[in-house]
């Protein structure tokens, strides 16, 4: 018995290391992880775990500090604030792998007045860090689109979306920004782009062009008896009929700028998707609703990786591939024969599970 129990280990040692030779890099996307609570102190520690040691990266897709950002200095949210930073890279770090954050609008003082101030405090406490394999990218409050090489046959570009959403001031002269203008990040876009058109590229950003959630008009039935859960998790006063309202005003006569059916979201969506309809071999990884989907539209794919700490409904759709609301977390991985593998990891009982793969072949390109 003892004999055919060390026959089993060493076979399942054996079809890790095999597996682990077959992946050329590793990235893992972790959306809104800015809450800490039980799950997010759970999977975090488990996405740490995958991490190959020289060939992965951590993406950390925005809304990084719930509920309103980096606390600023001398306020008595600084602490708790820059803790809750830490318990996302602190363990990536010590796994050996860099570690980005991306802004999102909860980042951006929940889109709110002090939004630049604290997306710069931020990136300013990461980089008191000095480490320089631990960054906020773009920094500074600026949009400027950054080129992340993962492999000779992969690139990330990470950009700010929320830059395009934001409804206050977002440069106050000092910034030095590469990009002031939404013309010319579109343009910086197109260079990384043609730069590396024949890898797979992995656009990233926090909202997405694509998705079933709330964000995009999709609400389940507590949405609609218990409305308010939506702007906080603990507010269960049930609001019937009146309820409904909330959503169907969200969607219509209040739209919310966060949301897609608004005219600044979609003017985003459809200026940056410009950039790249045509070409081969890209994918875009976002955050924002806060579940895991895997789309197909538009003949695009599209990741949503937006359960680091919260959890909220998703709507069956054709398009979908996958979808789970429960908290977990994606890693993307570029094979020997250079084609994309895509893995969702969700929590279960104290711990996590592989929950699906889904493999993208590379297309030769003509450009």
């Amino acid at each position: 018995m003892l004999k055919n129990w060390f026959v089993l280990f060493l076979s399942c040692l054996t079809i890790q290391a095999f597996g682990q030779d077959s992946v050329v890099n590793r990235v893992i996307f972790i959306g809104d992880a800015g809450e800490m609570n039980f799950k997010q102190e759970t999977i975090i520690p488990h996405a740490a775990a995958l991490i190959i040691k020289g060939r992965s990266t951590v993406m950390y897709l925005g809304d990084n500090i719930y509920p309103k950002g980096m606390g600023l200095p001398g306020s008595k949210e600084e602490l708790e604030t820059a803790a809750i930073l830490r318990s996302q890279y602190e363990p990536m770090r010590k796994a050996g792998a860099p570690v980005y954050f991306i802004p999102g609008n909860h980042d951006w003082d929940r889109s709110g007045k002090d939004g630049l101030a604290k997306i710069r405090a931020q990136g300013q406490f990461l980089a008191s860090q000095k480490d320089s394999l631990l960054r906020l990218i773009p920094s500074n409050g600026c949009p400027d689109p950054v080129e992340i090489p993962i492999s000779e046959h992969m690139v990330m570009i990470a950009y700010d979306s929320e830059w395009w959403l934001f409804p206050y001031k977002k440069n106050d002269g000092s910034m030095g920004c590469d990009c002031n203008s939404e013309v010319e990040i579109l343009e910086r876009l197109r260079k990384i782009r043609d730069k590396n058109k024949n890898k797979t590229i992995l656009v990233t950003s926090h909202h997405p062009f694509y998705s079933y959630g709330v964000h995009a008009g999709y609400y389940s039935w507590k949405d609609h008896i218990f409305p308010l859960t939506i702007l906080n998790k603990n507010y269960y006063l049930p609001l019937p009929v009146i309820g409904s309202l909330y959503p169907l005003l969200r969607s219509t006569a209040f739209s919310n700028p966060e949301d897609m059916n608004h005219a600044a979201y979609k003017h985003l969506k459809e200026s940056v998707k410009e950039v790249f309809n045509g070409f081969p071999n890209y994918l875009y990884i976002s955050g924002h609703d806060h579940g895991l989907q895997f789309i197909k539209a538009d003949g695009q794919y599209q990741i949503v990786s937006g359960s680091g700490s919260k959890s909220s409904s998703i709507k069956g759709n054709n398009h979908l591939l996958y979808k789970n609301s429960m908290q977990g977390f994606v890693t993307v991985d570029m094979m020997l024969d250079r084609s994309t593998q895509i893995t969702y990891y969700t929590y279960e009982n104290k711990g996590i599970k592989k929950d699906f793969t889904y493999n993208i072949p590379f297309k030769n390109s003509n450009y």
